[in-house]
This record gives C-alpha cells, sequence and structure tokens, in this order.
C-alpha cells in the first residue's frame, strides 16, 4: 500500500497540481526514520565539503548497478539538481563556447548556459517517440562545440534512450571532444520492460561524462533537496571549484540519504521502487486520454512521469492556454515551451504549442483533470 503525502505548497481549494515533478507519495518510512535517528544522535553540524563519506559511497556502489565503478571520492553531494546541473556547466563552459541539448529537454538547459555566455544550440527529438537522429546531430557541431546535455529519461517528452542512440551520441561526443552531462534523475522509472543504460558505461565515456543524479524523485523528498555528481578526474578541480561553500544539504539529510540509496540496492527498498513505479505505469494513461480529445496529439511516455501534450492546433499562445486552464478549471499545469527551443527555432522547435502536466496525482484525479482540460478547450 503505497503511502500519500499530498503537500504542495500554494495550492488553492480544489486546484488539481500537476505544475511539478513532484511525487504525491510520502518519503519512504526506513527513510524518515534514519533522518529522525539522525537528528536524535547529533548529526546536526556542517558536513564536509563534498558531502558525508557514507552518502558518497552509497551513491557510487548503487550506480555501479549501471555498469560504471567510480571511486566515492568522485562523488559530489549538492543541494538538488538544479545546483547539479549548474555546476557541471559552470566548470565546463565559458564564453562563446556551445552547449547541445536535446529539443524538449528540461528547462535549465537551456537557461543555464547563458548565465556563463553560452549558446545552446537544440537537437530536435523526432515526434512521433521523440528520439534522436544521429546525422542531424551532427550537422549542429561546430569548432564551438562544448558539451552535450543530456537528460535520460527525458523531461518533459518521457524518452528513454536505447542503446543503439547512446551508441551514436557517445561516438559524436568522442569524435568531436564533448564531455556529456548526464542528467539520469529519473533512471528508476522506465516502462514496458525498457532499461536505463548509463552513457557513462560506453566504451571511451566514463572519462567525459559528468553524471548528474538525486534522490528527489527516487525517495520522493523533493524539498531535503539532496543530490549529487558524479565526475570524472580531469574535471573534478574545475567543477568543483564552481560549487560554493557550505551550501550542501544538511548533515542529517544526507544520511538519511545514504540509508534511501543503500536501499535501492535491498529488497526493502527496491519493493517501494517497483509499487513506485507501477503507479506511475498506471498514470500513463491520462496520456491516452489527452490523444482522445479533439485537437490534442499527446504520445504515451517511455519514462519519468511526464506528459507532454501538443495543444497548438487551438492557436492560442501557451501561457494564454496555461494561465486561463488554472482561472477558468482550476488545473495547473507547466508551460511546455520553456522546455525547448521556441525561442531560438519558433515554430519549427518539438516543444512548440505543448504543455507539460506532471503525473503526480493519482488515477481519478487525473481523470478529472482530464475532463476539466477537455470543457476548456471545447470553449476555445
Amino acid at each position: 500500500m503505497i503511502e500519500r503525502s499530498p503537500k504542495h505548497y500554494g495550492v488553492g481549494p480544489g486546484e488539481i497540481y500537476m505544475g511539478g515533478g513532484d511525487p504525491n507519495f510520502a518519503t519512504p518510512a526506513y527513510i524518515r526514520d534514519a533522518a529522525i535517528k539522525a537528528i536524535l544522535d547529533g548529526y546536526t553540524h556542517y558536513p564536509p565539503r563534498g558531502g558525508i563519506p557514507e552518502c558518497r559511497e552509497a551513491i557510487a556502489d548503487y550506480y555501479r548497478r549501471f555498469g560504471p565503478d567510480y571511486d566515492p571520492s568522485q562523488v559530489y553531494i549538492t543541494s538538488g539538481g538544479g545546483a547539479a546541473l549548474y555546476y557541471a556547466m559552470a566548470g565546463l563552459l565559458e564564453k562563446g563556447d556551445e552547449a547541445l541539448t536535446f529539443d524538449p529537454s528540461y528547462a535549465a538547459d537551456y537557461a543555464y548556459p547563458a548565465t556563463m555566455g553560452a549558446k545552446v544550440v537544440p537537437v530536435p527529438l523526432t515526434e512521433p517517440g521523440y528520439h534522436f537522429d544521429p546525422e542531424e546531430l551532427k550537422e549542429r557541431i561546430t569548432d564551438r562545440s562544448k558539451i552535450f546535455i543530456l537528460t535520460n529519461p527525458n523531461n518533459p517528452a518521457g524518452t528513454v534512450h536505447t542503446r543503439e542512440e547512446l551508441k551514436a551520441l557517445a561516438d559524436i561526443a568522442i569524435d568531436n571532444d564533448l564531455t556529456v552531462i548526464s542528467d539520469e534523475f529519473y533512471m528508476e522509472y522506465v516502462y514496458d520492460g525498457r532499461e536505463h543504460i548509463a552513457i557513462s558505461s560506453i566504451d571511451g565515456m566514463k572519462e567525459r561524462t559528468v553524471v548528474v543524479l538525486g534522490g528527489t524523485k527516487c525517495f520522493a523528498f523533493t524539498g531535503w533537496r539532496l543530490a549529487a555528481m558524479i565526475i570524472p578526474q580531469e574535471h573534478y578541480p574545475r567543477i568543483t571549484k564552481k560549487c560554493p561553500y557550505r551550501m550542501d544539504p544538511a548533515t542529517f539529510v544526507q544520511v538519511a540519504g545514504a540509508v534511501g540509496f543503500r536501499g535501492l540496492t535491498e529488497p526493502h527498498g527496491m519493493g517501494v521502487m517497483k509499487e513506485w513505479r507501477n503507479e506511475f505505469d498506471r498514470r500513463r494513461i491520462f496520456c491516452k486520454r489527452m490523444d482522445e480529445i479533439d485537437g490534442i496529439t499527446c504520445h504515451t511516455l517511455e519514462g519519468a512521469f511526464y506528459a507532454f501534450p501538443d495543444v497548438s492546433s487551438f492557436g492560442v499562445p501557451i501561457q494564454r492556454f496555461v494561465d486561463e486552464l488554472l482561472e477558468k478549471e482550476n488545473v495547473r499545469v507547466a508551460n511546455g515551451e520553456r522546455f525547448g527551443g521556441v525561442r531560438i527555432l519558433g515554430k519549427e522547435s518539438p516543444a512548440y504549442g505543448h504543455i507539460r502536466p506532471c503525473l503526480v496525482q493519482d488515477v481519478d484525479v487525473l481523470e478529472e483533470a482530464a475532463d476539466r482540460i477537455e470543457r476548456y478547450v471545447k470553449g476555445l
């Protein structure tokens, strides 16, 4: 029986919240208990820079499930995944560099490089299914290309990249001396017999991949802000130099995080994750429900827990669509155009005209949300 914890702050009366990737599950009891015990045991002082050894070791041990064998000293604990992505990009990018990323992809992949004076180069994922053509990627490589930012499974499109795709991406990275920042926050959420493949497990990629992962989605403790980078030795000094001092998660959070990651390799934690994965699998029915509404097209996600409906046929600017849906039907979704290169490619961006509902509610609530969305679009 999955324990629910529907605490989404700032949500109004009667509102169906689908705006952010914050699962409505309670953090597993064994992790909560570990945090409480850590506080009672006095783990309330500054953690060491880079994270407590127990947490770094637990993450390195957990990640070996996917192939690569990293030393715990290569793990650097950060306060959330956004911070990890920012530090990795800041350590690798300089003014005038180019950062390639898929379109659509996580919004930070488009926002952060500009703060470093770098340019984002979108590489379109092809509908339906949102996979990529290696030849299209090659065409976008220039002498200024520095990094590729990969989100796998993809947020918001739900793509789970195959081994063949990642091998093609790896070959291009090696041939063009690109470093890959691999955001793998949703690695536990893949469906229909698919497998999460770590690009760092492909020959030649371990030393040119910065892995970003965390407990916020795996353990439904988004507010605890626990994430990590796994950094190749060559890049470790440059990247960690960008990490502010005393900005790590609380020591007791890291203790509990270590227990959580250990649990993902043990029966009790694996059992919880299987339950959650099965529940998100059921929630994918929302994608089919969206696709049945006249004027909306929506593929069924392969991984993560986001729907990505195309509502462009209604001719309504997406921010207006999002705002009116909340105002008139009390359903909160995200502006899907923020998760792609719309500002760069315009209507040619695969993210153009999309919204991003997060499947963070139970199936019956998602059904009600679909009814409200259908009612709204019928009035357009």
